[in-house]
């Protein structure tokens, strides 16, 4: 019973993960990290090692499948990723997984690159590259007899290529990758074709956070949904986690194919934080069992603000309340008005050091005078000079500093003068000015009713005219009118 549960799972593994080409031993690039979106990101998708990211982080991951069955599938990953710099994000993890009987040992490193395209916008491209050794693993081989069959799967060497691009604005994110868009064999020196672990993957995520009173205020909501489509087989899966800031987050997922999903994270310190993520199968994999995720993390403190992306409050269950807060995101009129403000409160700060070190100097100079005159008139005591001497240079000393203060005093006023001249000034050009624009608005105002006073006589003269013209016409038709009657009664008469 035990050799055919084996076989079963052998044959699952191999329709779902490897590629065989009669029976060469092939395995494609499939790392099962789907169920988490806080570590090992860049595996989801090559360009989150940079997305949405502030720090760094080294993880250890372990992944049990189908735990119900003997050699079930089993994953071991320790990375190292995060962003690096202002526009870069990278990765390296070194990951082993066996397959039964089957075992698969290599490593991957990713490198993103961030182009910003605007203030919330940014284009982010990446990729993950592979490069793995396949093969059989005889400590797991147990026959009550030679199997020539086992000795015929040979060892292979085998590079592969997984680019990613995604677009992100200030709180969606949008991107494709391909998986295995290259996947080459170096033991045959030949490109392996027709792969069926070669997909095409897109995504749409949303990170916000929430503004509310008490526990949750400030959690930080991520959402992803993504779709992988490969030449026999279409998945969609969805992940929903949130992220309280006492340093505990919980996430939820469906896969269609792996079924359903739940874990927890917490962060033991500021920097050392636990993941355990539990998959159950259903439908036709419901027999299979379920899978378990524990990962280990050490996030290392950011010593650099980058612009991009909103640093998260990191606490820890053991940090005494130590925390790093996360930037909220602010309008651009408002981060226009805050750098305003800066740079007043900068120019002011350095025209008040300026006025500091001016006091401080002429203070300066007056004690070093005061401490000369101290020593001239030591001196003179000590040399006996007589009172006058040291009076005169006491007294010329005084002048000194009266013709000092003076010529401040004179200075001062001079600087008063002029800035009262240059007040005056603009006082009578602006009163100069108002009054041009009082005497152009009196012409207009004047040539407008003259124009009024023309049109107006104009409109007189016509109307006159026409009166005119009407009674002229009356008079010819009444004249008319009574040559008419002088005719007739002449016509009569006659």
């Amino acid at each position: 019973m035990k050799t055919y549960l084996l076989t079963i799972l052998l044959i699952f593994c191999f329709t779902q993960v490897f590629h065989s080409q009669e029976d060469d031993g092939v395995v494609s690039l499939v790392l099962p990290i789907r169920n988490s979106l806080t570590f090992n990101r860049f595996a989801l998708n090559p360009t989150f090692s940079f997305v949405r990211e502030q720090s760094k982080a080294i993880s250890v991951y372990n992944k049990r499948e189908w735990v119900e069955f003997d050699d079930a599938p089993l994953t071991y990953l320790a990375s190292y990723s995060g962003r690096f710099s202002e526009n870069i994000g990278a990765g390296l993890g070194l990951f082993q997984q066996n397959y039964g009987v089957l075992t698969t040992f290599g490593g991957i490193l990713n490198f993103a690159y961030n182009a910003r395209l605007g203030r919330e916008n940014n284009l982010t491209f990446a990729l993950n590259a592979g490069a793995y050794k396949s093969g059989l693993n005889a400590s797991k081989v147990i026959t009550n007899f030679s199997d020539p069959s086992t000795q015929n799967v040979p060892e292979n060497f085998l590079l592969t290529v997984n680019p990613g691009i995604n677009f992100g604005t200030e709180f969606f994110d949008f991107g494709v990758s391909v998986n295995n868009l290259v996947l080459y064999n170096l033991e045959t020196s030949n490109m392996v074709e027709d792969n069926p672990s070669q997909s095409i993957q897109g995504h749409i995520m949303y990170t916000g956070y929430m503004a509310s009173n008490g526990f949750f205020d400030e959690s930080k909501f991520s959402g992803l949904i993504k779709s992988e489509f490969s030449r026999d087989n279409t998945i969609i899966s969805a992940i929903a986690m949130l992220t309280v800031p006492k340093g505990i987050w919980t996430q939820v997922g469906y896969n269609t194919q792996f079924g359903v999903s739940g874990g927890l994270g917490i962060n033991i310190t500021n920097q050392i934080a636990l993941e355990y993520n539990y998959e159950k199968a259903i439908g036709d994999f419901s027999n299979f069992g379920s899978s378990h995720d524990f990962t280990l993390a050490y996030r290392f403190t950011n010593k650099y603000r980058f612009k991009y992306g909103s640093e998260d409050e990191v606490v820890g269950i053991l940090s005494n309340g130590i925390k790093r807060r996360k930037s909220k995101p602010i309008s651009r009129a408002k981060a226009e008005e805050n750098k305003r403000i800066i740079a007043e409160r900068r120019a002011k700060a350095q025209i008040e050091r300026a006025d500091r070190e001016e006091r401080l100097a002429q203070k300066r100079a007056d004690e070093k005078a005061l401490r000369e005159a101290d020593t001239k008139s030591s001196n003179v005591q000590e040399s006996n000079n007589d009172e006058e001497n040291q009076a005169q240079q006491i007294a010329e000393q005084k002048a000194k500093k009266e013709a000092e203060a003076q010529a401040r005093l004179l200075a001062e006023q001079k600087a008063k003068e002029e800035a009262e001249a240059q007040a005056k000034l603009l006082a009578e050009k602006k009163v100069k000015e108002e009054a041009e624009a009082q005497a152009k608005l009196l012409e207009e105002q004047k040539a407008k009713e003259e124009a009024e006073a023309q049109a107006r006589l104009l409109e007189e003269q016509k109307a006159m005219a026409e009166a005119k013209a009407q009674a002229k016409l009356l008079a010819d038709e009444q004249t008319k009118l009574e040559s008419e009657a002088q005719a007739r009664l002449l016509e009569e008469q006659k």
